[in-house]
């Protein structure tokens, strides 16, 4: 029979989620995020665009000399990219602060936020 495990967690949230926030037009990792996706490893990001489908992808990454490359600054509660130019230039609402589901697209190293 197997052992149990106490839980200690309690106050944390896991569900891996990104808002973006109204100040500056950051787009912001959860803790929980942080932890399922072991980002704090990462230094640096490029963002990307799906215009038809309405999807963020961000690639994380620690090279830096890459056209577009932009800081992945990491917090006590998540990360953080600042993104008020990417917003801006795709016309993406960021005049209130939402929070999206994340998910991990394996297939192209992206880690993908619907907008819809």
């Amino acid at each position: 029979m197997g052992e149990f495990e106490r839980f200690t967690q309690t106050g944390h949230r896991f569900n891996p989620k990104v808002s973006i926030w109204k100040k500056g037009g950051q787009i912001s990792f959860n803790q929980g995020a942080m932890d399922r996706f072991q980002l704090k490893n990462y230094r640096n990001a490029i963002l990307h665009f799906d215009r038809e489908g309405k999807r963020i992808g961000i690639y994380l990454t620690n090279e830096e000399k890459e056209p577009g490359i932009m800081k992945f600054k990491i917090r006590k509660t998540g990360g953080v990219i600042s993104g008020k130019a990417f917003l801006e230039y795709y016309s993406i609402d960021y005049s209130k602060t939402k929070t999206y589901d994340v998910v991990f697209d394996q297939e192209n190293n992206f880690y993908i936020i619907n907008l819809e």
